[in-house]
Formats: structure tokens, C-alpha cells, sequence
């Protein structure tokens, strides 16, 4: 399991050791950059404090961006930017977050980001960024405006309130550490060694595009490439421009002659025994081999956007593990626990008003699902259609972040 760290770099307006009574009663046990005499003050009432210019041991720490609807640069003040789609477009950092968590599987992850200028002193914000980093198993270092900072110090009762639901957000998931031990339930691999903006871009449009994905590093430093990480993967994407050296290639030989799925770009080159397949696609030549296919980019894969959008389109929305209606701006993840008795759909939405009628679908003979949120923390029984090999449940009204916790 992840250590139990919940860090929060110390506000400059909390001048006094006094301000460390602000933290009693909240998860915060580790501190960044408070000065001498606050932190021999901290570390006698049991918190770990790091210097300023320190970098914490065994932790993976990344500028992040901060996350959220992305307002657009130009037009209307309250205008968003939106993809081809027509949806908003989120800026978070759930997909960066999943690559370092599969390249160090029990390092601990850190998001260090600045408040944005335009949060306008809410608690939303703060909210979304410590959700959009726990999503994946990570821990956004909190980090305060300064103005809200000097408010909280200054004890005013409206920036105590916000104070109060940052700490609470972060509690909800400072008592859920078993949920990092689970692993990500996936259709679609991407295996790379994500040496390139192009391969990680394509993490980005792959998350937005709704897909359930596992990540699969193939350059982890003193480890090799384990073809146990293709198991239970319908279909994997091989992103780079370059072959992939042969023991990686007998292994996606393998997967795909079981009845797997291989998308790959021109670079892969002929496959001995494999048939030309009678559908056509306009970027993509089609083969069979042994009870799967191979799909051969035509002309390489320059655009991450379009591979990610492909590949959604080979695989086959019949293969969705997940379906949403009406879920508007949001990020959705679902792993299971090491028995697979039991599984967790984490869902975000990132705007500010909750989706009305939002519901999903989830693949599986689940029997029973309990329904958790940032205001009503302890699970609840929620209603659910069962379906053939799946179930439907129609969601409340729900700020910001939701759990459901299924059992077989």
C-alpha cells in the first residue's frame, strides 16, 4: 500500500506556530517549507516536515497543471474551450499520474501546483484539484492563495469554511488508502516507452475519449517488459514510430493469434501468415492472424487525436466496460481489488453545477453497489437495473465526485 502521506506546503501568511492548530483534526502529517521554529513545533506534535529546497525520499513529485474546465483564451469571459467533440475541454492531471504510478508501482506520487489566479477564492477549485490527483492513487500537495491563506490565518469565517471542505476533501481520501492496491480494469493497452509528447498526448485523448485504458511502460529502468500485463486486454495500441524489439513483438504475436486486437503504425512491418482482412478502413490496413487481427497504419501515426478516436472505433463499443448518459465534463476511473470480488468506479465532474440524470453502465455480474460522496462519505446502498452480463445505475445529483463500491 502507498504510504499514508497527505503534504501541504505551509502557507507564508501563517507566520505563528499558533496556525498548526488549523491542522488538528484534518490528514495533513507532512509539511513542506515551514520555517525553523514552526517546524521543530510540528515535528513535537508528529508531523514530518520538509525544507524548502529538500526533495522528499522514495516520492515521485511533478509539476502538474491545474485541473479543471478550461476557460477559453479568447470570446465571451465565461466561454470554455471544447474539442472536436463539442464537449469542454478538461485540463487535468489523472493521465499523468497513471503512467508515473505504472513506471514506479509503489512509489508514492505528488502534484505540485499553484492555485490558478482565477479561482476567485472558492472551495471548488481545491476540491477538484485534491480529487483529480486521488483519482489515480496520487496526493495533490496543498498548496493555498495567498489571500485565502491570510484570510484563514486571520480566523474570518467564510475562508474557515472553505478551509473546513479542503480538509474534509482530503480526508475522504486519506481514509481510503486500500484503494491505491487496486489495479485498473481495462480493454485497451498502450504499450510505449512514452519517450515522446506525441505518445503521451495520446494518454491525454485516450482518457477524454472515454476509454477504459491500462498503461504499459516497455523502458522501465532495470525491469523487463512482462507479457503478463497484456492479460484480460481485448486490444493494444503500439503508439511509436519504431519496432518494437523482438521479445515485445513475440508477445503481441502471441496475444494477437489468441484473439487480440494489435494497432500499430507502419513501423511494424509485414507479419508472416497473416491474411488480409475483406473490411477496409481509410487509415488502416487490416489483417488476421490465428483468431485476432492486426490493424497496420497506412501512413505512420502523426496524430494522437485521431489514433485515440481509431481505436475506440477497431475495438468495438460492444467491448465497453463503461457507458455513460448525460455525464457531462468529467473524468471516470474503475479498478478492481487484488480478488476481483469487488470493484470501484471513481467518477469527477469538473463543472460547477451537478449533471442532472447522469447514469452508467457497468460490464460484470455485479450483485450489489454502494454509492459515496464528498458530502455523504459513508456508502450508501443505490438502486440498479440488472442487465445481461452488466448493471445500470441511475446516479443522484452529485457535486464534484462520486464512488461506487461493487461487489459479486
Amino acid at each position: 500500500m502507498i504510504p499514508d502521506w497527505t503534504p501541504m506546503r505551509w502557507p507564508a501568511a501563517w507566520k505563528s506556530a499558533s496556525a498548526l492548530e488549523l491542522l488538528e483534526g484534518t490528514p495533513i502529517n507532512y509539511l513542506i517549507g515551514a520555517d525553523a521554529a514552526i517546524a521543530t513545533q510540528a515535528e513535537k506534535s508528529g508531523l514530518t516536515v520538509l525544507q524548502k529546497e529538500a526533495k522528499p525520499e522514495g516520492i515521485a513529485v511533478f509539476e502538474g497543471i491545474w485541473p479543471g474546465i478550461k476557460i477559453a483564451r479568447f470570446g465571451a469571459l465565461n466561454a470554455v474551450s471544447a474539442g472536436p467533440t463539442g464537449a469542454p475541454w478538461v485540463d487535468s492531471n489523472f493521465w499523468p499520474v497513471r503512467l508515473a504510478r505504472a513506471r514506479q508501482p509503489e512509489t508514492p506520487v505528488w502534484i505540485r501546483t499553484k492555485p490558478d489566479a482565477q479561482q476567485g477564492g472558492a472551495a471548488l477549485p481545491y476540491i477538484v484539484a485534491i480529487a483529480d490527483a486521488a483519482l489515480g492513487g496520487a496526493r495533490w500537495i496543498i498548496q493555498l492563495d495567498e489571500t485565502l491563506a491570510a484570510a484563514i490565518a486571520g480566523r474570518q469565517p467564510a475562508a474557515l469554511a472553505i478551509w473546513q471542505r479542503i480538509a474534509s476533501t482530503a480526508g475522504y481520501f486519506a481514509a481510503r488508502r486500500a484503494w491505491t492496491d487496486y489495479v485498473p480494469e481495462a480493454v485497451v493497452g498502450v504499450l510505449s516507452d512514452f519517450a515522446t509528447a506525441a505518445d503521451e498526448e495520446l494518454l491525454n485523448l485516450i482518457t477524454r475519449s472515454g476509454q477504459q485504458y491500462r498503461v504499459i511502460p516497455n523502458a522501465i529502468p532495470n525491469e523487463r517488459f512482462d507479457p503478463a500485463a497484456l492479460a484480460g486486454l481485448r486490444a493494444i495500441v503500439l503508439p511509436g514510430k519504431d519496432a518494437p524489439p523482438p521479445p515485445i513483438r513475440a508477445a503481441l504475436m502471441e496475444f494477437v493469434s489468441k484473439g487480440g486486437l494489435l494497432i500499430a503504425g507502419d513501423a511494424w512491418g509485414a507479419t508472416p501468415g497473416a491474411a488480409p482482412k475483406d473490411a477496409t478502413h481509410p487509415r488502416f490496413t487490416l489483417f488476421t492472424l490465428g483468431s485476432g487481427s492486426i490493424a497496420i497504419a497506412k501512413t505512420g501515426q502523426t496524430d494522437p487525436y485521431m489514433l485515440a478516436e481509431d481505436s475506440a472505433i477497431l475495438v468495438s463499443h460492444r467491448y465497453d466496460i463503461l457507458r455513460f448518459w448525460n455525464g457531462g465534463a468529467m473524468t471516470a476511473y474503475y479498478s478492481a481489488a487484488p480478488d476481483r470480488r469487488r470493484a470501484l468506479l471513481q467518477i469527477l465532474f469538473y463543472a460547477d453545477q451537478p449533471p442532472e440524470d447522469a447514469s452508467v453502465r457497468i460490464a460484470g455480474a455485479w450483485r450489489s453497489a454502494r454509492l459515496s460522496t464528498l458530502a455523504q462519505p459513508g456508502p450508501q446502498p443505490v438502486h440498479t437495473e440488472q442487465q445481461e452480463g452488466a448493471i445500470e445505475i441511475h446516479l443522484p445529483r452529485v457535486a464534484q465526485f462520486a464512488a461506487i463500491e461493487l461487489e459479486a
